[in-house]
């Protein structure tokens, strides 16, 4: 199965599916995929994209970066907009309540205070409403802001903790990154002179501490992942195994 897409002018854009969870299943290939922006994708690419399943789409970016870079609107997509920011600043008091071996820096600090802010945390509720409505056969859907890494990376690795992915397997996607921005591309759509916080981040390279430091700031505060789940996320235990259903299969012998 393939991994990544070798779009023109679109970058970062690859499958979610295949990894194994850790009681033996994995996450199913044309379900859920992840993205840097959407806006250079051709009319063949789409076409392509149609074949595939995709259906959905939701955009983490700004209003202004939805404005001056908009998606595609083909008649096939429904378009979810959840920007991932601003921030209400709760996080960011939070994170100070860490313990001091726990509180990372860089974007593992950006990160730790993503997962714990009251407006991020709103978001993450959608987007797991929307991945729960998700739930017609061979219909996928895509979450993407800029880059494709941080705002993404950080849906992407709550979904894939939530799945119970191995960490090494996390860690592994989300440094994948690093190799979608090697070559001279066209970086236009990631220079945003609005929000200088996210600018920074998306030319910024990925760090594999980002994992570790979103895991530990929720087992510090909330306790542990099942008590984030069910008192952040809202994810009742018949809506986790829905999840599961909806998203991971026993892979074939």
């Amino acid at each position: 199965m393939q991994r990544i897409f070798p779009f023109s002018r679109t970058y970062n854009f690859r499958e979610l599916g295949g990894y194994p969870t850790q009681d033996g299943r994995q996450i199913r290939w044309h379900k859920i995929l992840r993205s840097g922006y959407l806006t250079e994708l051709t009319s063949s690419e789409l076409q392509q994209l149609k074949a595939y399943g995709l259906r959905y789409v939701v955009d983490l970016r700004s209003d202004y970066e939805q404005q001056s870079w908009p998606d595609p609107t083909p008649n096939f997509l429904t378009i979810y907009s959840l920007p991932l920011y601003p921030a209400e600043g709760n996080g960011a008091r939070l994170y100070q309540t860490l313990p001091p071996s726990d509180q990372y820096h860089d974007l593992g600090q950006i990160y730790q205070q993503a997962v714990l802010d009251r407006h991020s945390q709103k978001v993450f509720r959608q987007f797991f409403q929307i991945l729960l409505a998700n739930d017609q056969p061979n219909q996928s859907l895509v979450f993407h802001c800029a880059a494709g890494k941080d705002r993404t990376g950080i849906l992407a690795i709550l979904f894939l903790l939530l799945m119970k992915v191995p960490v090494n397997y996390i860690i592994q996607d989300y440094l994948l990154t690093n190799l979608m921005y090697q070559k001279d591309v066209d970086l236009r759509a990631l220079d945003n002179p609005q929000d200088t916080t996210i600018q920074a981040m998306n030319f910024t390279r990925a760090e594999q501490t980002a994992v570790p430091a979103i895991q530990r700031a929720i087992t510090d505060i909330y306790g542990s992942w099942t008590n984030f789940q069910q008192q952040i996320l809202h994810l009742s235990t018949s809506d986790y195994q829905r999840l599961q259903d909806l998203y991971t299969i026993q892979p074939q012998n």
